[in-house]
């Protein structure tokens, strides 16, 4: 079956390849991902004791920041190892974490795996939000790392791929020492894929931990006069840049003191952004360039910097949360529930489905349908300055009450680790 696997991989990558070119995919660190690596790097990977975390792009990064700030200090002898797929993930965990080794992950080729293992020697592998590669896997079990899934999930869309090959992924499963799920319906859904029930726990979902303080904005840091409210439209879509400032338009007459911020989820996207905001009429600014100047009401703000969201959700008066009106999946809706904001999504958030009908439940958080609708829930909550507060304290409530599930990973790695 591996051969079958493997053949089918490659030629994959082969058809896949140009298409990450044109991205800009290829970068200059791409040849690691075969286990073609620098002697220097090999030699540094081999001086300590390694503790390998693979996390996929940022938003997994950001889950595990915490859990790794525990790992450190829990392990100070240990070297922390976190690997990731893409650029935006590298280049955010270059600026959170400067006392670890960051990489790309292997391609899994069965020959690049084995190189990283061979190359790293972790002592445990921790597999953030159930990424599962066969041939990195298989390379681990061989070489007798023990595999631990953390903040395990399995989405819609993933449980129909591997139900096709669960014969298949049984047997990767297998090679997993515990998954560490988010909540019962994952757990269900990884022991219907072959997990053996004595390996798999309910954990809980450490991104209700894993909002830490972030750098404190003041509001004339962004030019914002006195009164204005800010409006933050985060991780947004191809598609949601213009819903958000066309229900600006329409708004701006009624609510003068409305100011809107754009953080498109993809950094890569600023200038396509930019253009749009031009193309609507408003004047765009990027983040990176924001100088203390008065905010004048045509002015857009787009984040072109990664890792100021946070910050931004700290002084919003209400959020809309993206990838959820033209996109499949949703966005993480925690960040800004932790700081007590009114939340507002669209009707696609199937990506975190558990969470967004437990901040429903609470009354912690609105889901419209479609544009017209995001236009007319955002009205009411403008008018509604009670409402407002009550939802953001509800919401601030369900994220106090679902943390500690960091705490209860780290004694999981513990009983692997027994040191």
């Amino acid at each position: 079956m591996f051969i079958l696997y493997n053949l089918l991989f490659f030629i994959g990558f082969i058809l896949y390849f140009p298409f990450l070119w044109l991205k800009g995919k290829v970068h200059g660190d791409f040849l690691t991902r075969f286990g073609w690596w620098p002697a220097a790097l090999s030699a540094d990977l081999q001086a300590k004791e390694n503790i390998w975390i693979h996390a996929v792009s940022v938003g997994e990064i950001l889950a595990v920041q915490g859990f790794i700030a525990q790992l450190k200090e829990r392990y100070p002898r240990h070297r922390i190892v976190l690997s990731t797929v893409t650029t935006t993930g590298y280049q955010l965990a270059g600026s959170k974490f400067k006392d670890i080794k960051i990489i790309f992950t292997p391609l899994d080729f069965n020959f690049a795996a084995e190189q990283y293992v061979r190359r790293i020697r972790p002592k445990i592998y921790i597999n953030a939000e159930t990424e599962i590669w066969p041939n990195l896997f298989r390379a681990l079990q061989r070489a007798g790392v023990p595999i631990v899934v953390v903040n395990g999930r399995i989405s819609d869309k993933s449980l129909g791929g591997y139900r096709a090959i669960k014969f298949f992924i049984k047997k990767i499963l297998s090679w997993v020492n515990i998954f560490c799920m988010q909540n019962q319906e994952a757990a269900d859904r990884i022991i219907e894929l072959g997990a053996l029930p004595a390996k798999v726990r309910v954990i809980g979902n450490m991104k209700f931990d894993d909002v830490l303080q972030p750098k404190i904005l003041a509001p004339q840091d962004l030019g914002l006069p006195g009164g204005a409210w800010l409006w933050v439209a985060g991780s947004t879509h191809p598609g949601e840049e213009e819903i958000v400032l066309d229900v600006l338009r329409s708004l701006s007459r009624e609510f003068q003191q409305l100011r809107l911020v754009i953080a498109p989820r993809h950094v890569e996207r600023t200038d396509d952004v930019l253009n749009v905001v031009r193309q609507k009429g408003f004047s765009p600014l990027k983040f990176s360039q924001l100088t203390q100047a008065p905010w004048e009401p045509n002015r857009v703000l787009v984040v072109d910097t990664i890792g100021q969201l946070r910050s931004l959700y700290g002084l919003a008066e209400v959020v809309f949360v993206g990838k959820s009106l033209t996109a499949q999946g949703g966005q993480n809706i925690i960040e800004p529930a932790f700081f007590g904001k009114p939340v507002i999504v669209g009707p696609n958030m199937q990506n975190f489905q558990d969470i967004t009908e437990l901040f429903k439940k609470a009354g912690a958080i609105l889901q419209v349908k479609d544009a017209e609708n995001l236009k007319y829930e955002l009205e009411r909550l403008l008018n509604d300055p009670g409402r407002r507060k009550l939802m953001g304290t509800a919401a601030r409530e369900v994220v106090q009450k679902s943390q500690g599930a960091t705490a209860r990973t780290m004694n999981v790695v513990g009983e692997i680790l027994k040191v």
